[in-house]
């Protein structure tokens, strides 16, 4: 007499956890900049380069004092140059440190993993900000004091959204040629080489001449000199600012954003 062997049908439970909120998300992200040594090194390198023109601002109008908007621009260019690597460091570090496996396990949802990256680039950008305003205005106090000159922050609401603009748009330009390349020497050796190679192709090329402001980066801040002098804007500036940073930052920034999406991760 023979006997059948049954087996029960084997059923799996899945986890229906939440997942990870955005918060979480954007947590993990903001520490990334200080837990790996390039993002430390650079934001380190972001401060004291700033404290640094501070002092040499200092120094140099000892005599005479300063303005505070002055002592602004003169933090701008140097943060200008060094802010937009941030994004370019929060856009490959999952991929130049062969972590986006277990990142991508513990968020499959890779748009969030971008939405994130790019909040917490804008975030420390915005906090470099205002440390270098923090320290403009405590540069000019001290000079003010030291010359027995009148106090005078002489900056309007827009001409900060001015600065405020242009460092972001650094920013979000380093993230695209990031998320556009995933190397992270690469995307810096891009970022500031193929705008000045375009810029000197319009002001080499005959027939490019009188169009580079459509397509140079220095759309930006030349469209929002007027706003932090104080000037209003004239002839087509906008209408090159937009089609600059189509080139630059939206068009970068979306097929970057696409290939994190689609890329296959080992």
């Amino acid at each position: 007499m023979s006997t059948i062997a049954t087996t029960a049908p084997v059923t799996v439970e899945r986890p229906t956890g939440k997942g990870l909120s955005f918060a979480r998300l954007l947590q993990v992200e903001l520490r990334k900049q200080v837990d790996t040594r390039g993002g430390r090194g650079l934001l380190i390198a972001i401060a004291m380069i700033t404290a640094l023109v501070l002092a040499v601002m200092m120094y140099v109008n000892r005599d005479g004092g300063v303005g505070f908007g002055s002592l602004v621009m003169a933090t701008s260019t140097p943060q200008g140059m060094l802010i937009p690597v941030l994004g370019i460091i929060a856009a490959c570090n999952e991929w130049s440190q062969r972590t986006a496996l277990i990142t991508f396990t513990q968020e499959p949802r890779r748009w969030r993993v971008v939405a994130a990256k790019t909040l917490a680039a804008i975030i420390w950008a915005t906090a470099f900000l205002l440390l270098a305003w923090g320290l403009a205005a405590l540069t000019h106090v001290v000079l003010a004091q030291i010359n027995n000159t009148p106090v005078d922050f002489d900056m309007t609401g827009k001409q900060y959204l001015a600065g405020w603009v242009d460092q972001m748009v650094g920013v979000v330009m380093g993230l695209g040629f990031g998320f556009l390349l995933l190397i992270t020497p690469l995307a810096i050796a891009a970022y500031y080489v193929a705008p000045s190679l375009v810029s000197g192709l319009t002001m080499a090329i005959p027939a490019l001449r009188g169009h580079g402001g459509w397509v140079n980066t220095l759309s930006a801040p030349i469209a929002q000199q007027p706003l932090m002098e104080g000037m209003p804007v004239q002839d087509n500036v906008w209408a090159k600012f937009a089609t600059s940073m189509l080139l630059w930052v939206v068009i970068p920034f979306a097929v970057g954003t696409m290939r994190v999406l689609r890329r296959e991760v080992k």
